[in-house]
């Protein structure tokens, strides 16, 4: 029996790591526990907060909801993002 991995992704609760900070200049900054930093804007700050405790899914409907977008036409791009996240150690 095969499993749909897209699927089995989706019901996986996502946990947010590091931590958001504004730097001198005011921009916001993502620091995983490596400590390294990244510059975000307001809505990958927004999507990193919202993940801790969340489905993949639960993300996407509530950032469809939040910005009147259709999920189908935010899966993508938010999934790209996820998974950035994830590479960048900010969410696991």
């Amino acid at each position: 029996m095969s499993r749909d991995v897209k699927g089995s992704m989706e019901q996986v609760k996502l946990k947010r790591r590091g931590n958001l900070f504004k730097d001198e200049t005011g921009t916001l900054v993502l620091v995983n526990d490596e400590n390294e930093a990244y510059r975000v804007d307001e809505i990958v700050a927004y999507i990193w907060s919202i993940c801790d405790g969340k489905t993949v899914e639960e993300v996407i409907t509530e950032f469809a909801n939040l910005s009147e977008t259709s999920v189908e036409e935010l899966r993508e791009p938010l999934m790209d993002l996820i998974n950035r996240l994830k590479s960048a150690s900010l969410i696991e």
